[in-house]
């Protein structure tokens, strides 16, 4: 199931659910796969101007958290049953200030300790 504090989508493929997150190991593994700088090609992304080879390797780093396994045809599945997974990923992992605040993960300014 997904976890909308840590910004995870999940989607049921054939009674298979894939969770997907977009955090910093999956912004590393989309890097390391296409040497692209993963903030840009996510804005590009955003704009519907990244290629399809591109959105699949974003899909397979967030798939890799919960999927270590999952390959980049898995990554094509997903894509296939859910146009808007990458879309729905890259929005889960950045709400606005108001959702984050709703979610509980809002940050205040000063010190964080953790």
């Amino acid at each position: 199931m997904a976890n909308r504090f840590k910004g995870e989508v999940s989607i049921t493929i054939d009674g298979k659910v894939w969770t997907l997150v977009c955090d910093f190991n999956a912004m590393a593994e989309f890097e390391e796969a296409t040497g692209m700088d993963a903030m840009a090609a996510f804005e590009k992304a955003e704009g519907g101007e990244v290629s399809i080879a591109d959105l699949r390797h974003m899909v397979h780093a967030f798939l890799k958290l919960h999927h270590p396994e999952a390959t980049l045809r898995d990554a094509g599945n997903v894509m296939s049953e859910d146009v808007a997974i990458v879309a729905s990923v890259l929005a889960a992992a950045s709400p606005t200030a108001a959702e984050a605040g709703d979610l509980g993960n809002a940050q205040t300014s000063g010190n964080r300790t953790g």
